[in-house]
């Protein structure tokens, strides 16, 4: 890209923050502390190793649903279904349930029978129901991930992941409302189209316990050990952790979650605005569509830097803004052209 402008904003942490020892021992065999929204890791162990994912494959299952079904489709439930081992829902051979309860109950419950449903009854078949959950995968930047099932069992298919992948899905599954809210959710009552009532609570002990707590999912089988999924969000920040086989995982990521906070907070960078640029030099108005916040800690310095095209034309991205972490890039984003 051909530069014409720079516009340089250096910024300093100087917020006062209660220092937190920085030697952390985590006894789990990954495990990742991330901020959602930067993707900025603030704590890693073996993040990029692939583990078996077990039930926290589920928050794929779920976006994929959320994305590429009709939530208020009924689903019949069938007798694969009903074999489905491990935890389920525990629905009726024959009934009929909307693809929206399914979902709270595969994401509350970790229903197997529910996983499965729902991969057959979204998209044209199962298969092709794998196949959008590695595409999605793809998208989000997931490299060291392969799903070959919407529930986690491993017994006679596989899902493999890293801490880093999963924390990364559970990010962009975060930026869906109804996903957002159905993670949340602490109990919920579904109801069949024969009038059975099905009831859920949440088996993530955090999002019952604690009200910072935005959401996750919890995952166990014998090959993997256990596995977790947490977001919480406090002062205008949104924090993610993953960890594979950690016996302790409830208090590991609450003690992450207070490490975070203690020693992060969202420094907005530039507010979304018009970058004023004299109309002589510069024949385009550049436009910063979102604040550029970033998560820093004392003592750090910040770098923006706004690159602009020389030559604009009639294009919509006009320029990057980016973020240098003590002379290292750490972030970009485009910049638009204002009409």
């Amino acid at each position: 890209m051909k530069k014409i402008l720079l516009i340089l904003l250096i910024v300093f942490a100087g917020y006062g923050g209660v220092k937190v020892k920085a030697a952390l021992s985590v006894d789990a065999a990954s495990v990742i502390l991330m901020e959602k929204d930067s993707a900025r890791i603030l704590y890693g162990k073996n993040i990029e190793e692939r583990y078996l994912t077990a039930s926290i494959t589920k928050i794929m299952t779920a976006v994929v649903a959320i994305e590429h079904g009709d939530l208020d489709q009924y689903c019949i439930v069938d007798n694969a279904t009903i074999r489905q081992i491990g935890s389920c829902i525990y629905m009726q051979l024959g009934d009929r349930i909307k693809l929206i309860d399914l979902i709270y109950g595969l994401m509350l419950r970790s229903g197997n029978d529910a996983a499965y449903l729902i991969a057959t009854n979204v998209g044209r078949n199962y298969d092709e129901f794998i196949y959008l959950m590695n595409e999605t995968a793809k998208k989000i930047g997931m490299h060291s991930s392969c799903f070959s099932n919407p529930s986690g069992l491993d017994d006679e298919s596989a899902n493999y992941s890293s801490a880093y992948d999963m924390a990364l899905l559970m990010a962009y599954a975060l930026n869906n409302k109804i996903f957002r809210k159905i993670t949340s959710t602490k109990k919920y009552v579904a109801k069949t189209s024969d009038g059975n009532h099905l009831y859920f609570i949440n088996k993530h002990q955090l999002i019952q316990s604690l009200d910072y707590v935005t959401g996750g999912k919890t995952g166990y089988t014998m090959r993997a050990k256990r596995t977790l999924v947490t977001s919480a969000q406090r002062d205008g920040m949104e924090l993610i952790v993953v960890t594979f086989n950690c016996g302790n995982d409830w208090a590991v990521h609450k003690n992450l979650f207070e490490y975070g906070y203690a020693n992060y907070k969202i420094a907005t960078i530039i507010k979304r605005q018009i970058i004023k640029v004299n109309d002589y030099l510069y024949p385009a108005t550049p436009m910063i569509n979102d604040d550029i916040r970033y998560p820093i800690k004392e003592g750090e310095k910040l770098t923006c830097i706004i690159y602009l095209l020389k030559k604009p034309l009639n294009n919509l991205i006009v320029g990057k803004a980016v973020l240098y972490l003590d002379g290292v890039e750490v972030f970009k984003t485009d910049i638009y052209r204002y009409y």
